[in-house]
C-alpha cells in the first residue's frame, strides 16, 4: 500500500514538473507571438502563471495523463526516455531555432535561467509529441504492409507503364512549346537552379539553410522546388528539364496516389484510377505549365485518404498524421492553409451530423499547430496571418474571374457531374459521411478563399483531392449497376478528357473568357506564340546596355510584355545565351501598388525601357506605379526632363508595341520626382511615393 501511495505521489510530481516546464516554455512563445502577430503586448509575467496552471493540471490529471500516454505515445516503454533526452539535445543545440528566431520581434529579453528552462520545457513538449506520431505512423504501418504485400506483378506494370506515360506526355509538350513563361509559372523555375546552384557550390547545409530561409521571407519558397534540384543538377537549366523533374517528382506521386487509393476500393483498380485521372485533365496541364504547387495538391491527397478511412481505435493518431500532412502541405505553399481550415471544419461539421468522438478534430489540430508553431512561428505570425486580403486588393476582380477559372479547368459538366454523384452518395447509407466531408470541403474552400484574393490556376489544385477522392468512391458505386453505370462514368469522363484535344487557341486574359464553359477550354497541344523570338531580341538588346555598366529597368506589366518575360525568354525556347553579362543590371521595378507600393529604384536605373501602347495587366487604378512614370516619359512631363529619348527603338510586330529607350542624362529634381508622386497620390492618396 505504501509503494502504491509512493508511486502515486512521484507520478504527480513528475507530470506536475513536466506540465510546468511546457507551460514556461508555452508562455514565451505565446507572449512573443502575440506581439509578432497582432501586436499584443501582454506581461512576461502574467503570461508566465501559464506553467503553475499546467503544474497543477499535471498533478491532478497524472493517472489520466499516464493511461493516454501508454494508449498513444509508447508511454511507459523504457526506449521512449530516449527519445526525450534526444528532443532536450535538439532544443538545446538548436536554441537559435527553437528560442532566438522564433521570438525575434517578439520584445522579449530573457534572464538565462529562464532560458534555460524554456528550452527544456520545449524538448519535453517535442518529445511528447515525438512519441505521439511515432504511435500514429506505427500504427498505420500494418495496413500499410498488408497493402504492399496484395500488390501483384500487373500493378507494378500498372505503375511503370503510368510513368512511362507521364514521361513521354511531358517530354512531347516541353519540346513542342514555343512560348515565353513569367510569373508564377517561371518563379518556381527560377529559384530551383537558385537552389541546385546552391546545393553544387556550397553544400548541402548551405542549401538547407537557404530552404529554411525561404520560408520566411517569400510565399514562393524553395520548399518544392527541392523535389526538381536532382534534374537541375543532372541536366542543367533549361525549361524541359524543369518541367520534365515536375512530371516525375509532383505530377506522377498524385497520380499513382490516385490509383492506389483506386485499388483499395476495386481489384485490380485500373479503369477505376483512369477514369478518374482523365475526369482531372487540368492536373496534366497544370504540371506542364510550371506549377511545382501540384505536390502540395500530393499531400493533401493523401490526407484526406487517410481521413476517409473506416473508422477504428486510432482516430486520434490518424488525425494526428492527417493535421501534420495538412501543415506541409501549407509550408509547400502557404494558400493550402484554405484547405487546411475547410477541412477542419467539413470534420466538425460531420462531427456534429453524425455524433463522433471528437477525438479525431483534436488529434488534428495537434497535428497540425504543433509543427507549425513549434518550428516555424515567425512564418505562421508574419505570413500565414498577414492582411492578404489588401496585399492583394488589385487582385480581387470578382466572383465572375473565380467561376471562370473553375470552369475554363474543370468545365461546367464535371462539376455538375461531381455535386450530383455526391448528393447521390449523401443519400445512402454506406458512404453518406465520405461524401458530406468531401462535398463540404471543397465548398468551404472555395467560399473562405474568395473572402481573400481571386483564383490564378494554380489555386485551383485546392480542389483536386476532395474531386478525385468524390470520383473514385462515386465510380466505384456505379460500376455495382452494371452497364448503366458504366455509361454514367463515361458520360461524365468522356467529354471532359477530349476537350482539351479540340485544337483551340488559348488567350491569357481569363476575363476574355465566356462565363458558359460547359467543358475545359486549355488544350494538350503545346503552346506556340507568335512573335516570341522578338522578346529573345529585346533582352538581347537589353543585355548590351548591361554590358556598359547601365542599370536598365523595364516599365511594363501586361501578359505580353514583362521583366519576368524578359528574364526567362531564351531559357523558355532552349535558345543560348549571347552574352555572358551578369543580368543584375536588370532592375526590378514595382508592378502592383497594392502589393509593390512605389520604389525609388525608378531612379537608380539609367535606362529605362518604356512600352508604347503602356502595357498593364490590372488596369491604370492598380498599377499607377508603372503607368505615371510610363506615361510621363512618353509625353514629356514631369520627371521627363531627366531623361533623353534615344533615337533607337524596338518593335514587337506581332503584338504592335514599340519599345522606347530612355537614357538618364542627369538626377530628376525634387519638383519633377514631386510631380510624379502627386499623380500617383492622386489615385492612391495613402501611397508612400519617395519625393526625393
Amino acid at each position: 500500500m505504501k509503494n502504491e501511495t509512493a508511486r502515486s505521489l512521484c507520478l504527480r510530481l513528475w507530470y506536475g514538473g513536466a506540465g510546468g516546464l511546457m507551460g514556461v516554455f508555452l508562455a514565451v512563445r505565446l507572449r512573443a507571438f502575440l506581439v509578432q502577430a497582432w501586436t499584443m503586448t501582454l506581461p512576461l509575467g502574467l503570461v508566465l502563471l501559464l506553467a503553475p496552471a499546467l503544474a497543477l493540471l499535471g498533478v491532478l490529471l497524472a493517472p489520466v495523463v499516464e493511461r493516454h500516454l501508454k494508449a498513444m505515445a509508447f508511454g511507459g516503454r523504457r526506449w521512449s526516455w530516449w527519445i526525450y533526452i534526444l528532443c532536450l539535445a535538439v532544443c538545446v543545440a538548436g536554441r537559435k531555432l527553437v528560442l532566438d528566431e522564433a521570438i525575434q520581434g517578439g520584445g522579449l529579453w530573457l534572464p538565462s535561467w529562464l532560458e534555460l528552462l524554456t528550452l527544456v520545457g520545449g524538448g519535453v513538449l517535442l518529445g511528447v509529441f515525438t512519441l505521439h506520431l511515432l504511435f500514429a505512423v506505427w500504427e498505420g504501418l500494418p495496413a500499410l504492409g498488408r497493402w504492399f504485400a496484395g500488390l501483384q506483378r500487373r500493378d507494378w506494370l500498372t505503375l511503370l507503364v503510368l510513368w512511362l506515360l507521364v514521361n513521354v506526355a511531358v517530354f512531347a509538350y516541353a519540346t513542342g512549346s514555343q512560348t515565353i513563361c513569367s510569373w508564377d509559372s517561371a518563379i518556381y523555375w527560377r529559384s530551383t537552379y537558385t537552389l541546385a546552384e546552391t546545393f553544387r557550390d556550397q553544400g548541402f547545409l548551405a542549401a538547407l539553410r537557404q530552404i529554411y530561409d525561404s520560408i520566411f521571407t517569400t510565399d514562393y519558397n524553395d520548399t518544392i522546388g527541392v523535389l526538381c534540384v536532382p534534374f537541375a543538377l543532372l541536366f542543367g537549366p533549361s525549361r524541359r528539364v524543369y518541367l520534365m523533374s515536375i512530371g516525375n517528382f509532383c505530377l506522377f506521386p498524385l497520380l499513382a496516389l490516385m490509383w492506389a487509393y483506386a485499388r483499395t476500393r476495386r481489384k485490380p483498380g485500373l479503369w477505376l484510377g483512369v477514369a478518374a485521372m482523365l475526369a482531372l485533365p487540368s492536373l496534366f496541364y497544370t504540371s506542364v505549365t510550371g506549377f511545382v504547387d501540384i505536390a502540395g495538391a500530393g499531400v493533401c491527397t493523401f490526407a484526406l485518404i487517410l481521413c476517409l478511412r473506416e473508422g477504428g481505435k486510432g482516430r486520434f493518431s490518424r488525425f494526428l498524421l492527417i493535421g501534420v500532412l495538412c501543415a506541409l502541405a501549407v509550408v509547400l505553399r502557404r494558400w493550402y492553409a484554405f484547405f487546411a481550415l475547410a477541412f477542419l471544419l467539413a470534420l466538425v461539421l460531420e462531427g456534429v451530423a453524425f455524433r463522433r468522438s471528437p477525438t479525431g478534430i483534436l488529434g488534428y489540430l495537434c497535428g497540425f499547430a504543433f509543427p507549425l508553431l513549434f518550428f516555424l512561428q515567425t512564418f505562421v505570425s508574419k505570413r500565414l496571418l498577414a492582411d492578404y486580403a489588401a496585399q492583394y486588393a488589385a487582385y480581387d476582380l470578382g466572383l465572375g474571374v473565380d467561376f471562370r477559372m473553375l470552369f475554363r479547368y474543370y468545365g461546367i459538366w464535371l462539376l455538375l457531374c461531381a455535386l450530383a454523384l455526391g448528393v447521390w452518395l449523401l443519400l445512402g447509407k454506406r458512404d453518406r459521411s465520405r461524401a458530406a466531408v468531401l462535398l463540404v470541403e471543397p465548398l468551404l474552400c472555395f467560399y473562405i478563399f474568395t473572402r481573400i484574393q481571386t483564383h490564378g490556376q494554380q489555386h485551383l489544385l485546392l480542389y483536386v483531392p476532395a474531386l478525385a477522392c468524390l470520383l473514385i468512391i462515386a465510380f466505384d458505386r456505379l460500376a455495382d449497376h452494371g452497364r448503366l453505370g458504366a455509361l454514367a462514368v463515361a458520360a461524365a469522363v468522356v467529354p471532359t478528357c477530349l476537350s482539351p484535344a479540340i485544337p483551340r487557341t488559348q488567350g491569357t486574359i481569363i476575363q476574355d473568357y465566356p462565363l458558359f464553359m460547359p467543358l475545359p477550354t486549355f488544350s494538350y497541344a503545346p503552346p506556340v506564340r507568335e512573335g516570341a523570338w522578338d522578346l529573345v531580341e529585346l533582352i538581347r538588346r537589353l543585355d548590351e546596355f548591361g554590358a556598359e555598366g547601365k542599370k536598365v529597368g523595364v516599365l511594363a506589366s501586361s501578359f505580353t510584355l514583362n521583366s519576368s518575360a524578359l528574364r526567362n525568354a531564351e531559357d523558355s525556347l532552349n535558345a543560348g545565351r549571347v552574352s555572358d553579362v551578369d543580368r543584375s543590371y536588370l532592375i526590378e521595378l514595382p508592378a502592383v501598388d497594392s502589393r509593390d507600393g512605389f520604389s525609388s529604384a525608378l531612379y537608380e536605373c539609367d535606362i529605362l525601357a518604356v512600352a508604347d501602347p503602356i502595357q498593364l495587366h490590372l488596369g491604370e487604378e492598380n498599377q499607377q506605379v508603372v503607368y505615371a512614370p510610363a506615361d510621363c516619359l512618353l509625353n514629356g512631363e514631369a520627371i521627363a526632363g531627366a531623361y533623353e529619348r534615344l533615337d533607337e527603338t524596338f518593335v514587337l510586330e506581332h503584338d504592335g508595341i514599340t519599345v522606347y529607350f530612355f537614357e538618364k542624362v542627369r538626377e530628376p529634381t525634387a519638383e519633377e520626382m514631386g510631380e510624379l508622386a502627386d499623380r500617383i497620390l492622386a489615385v492612391h492618396p495613402d501611397m508612400y511615393v519617395y519625393r526625393g
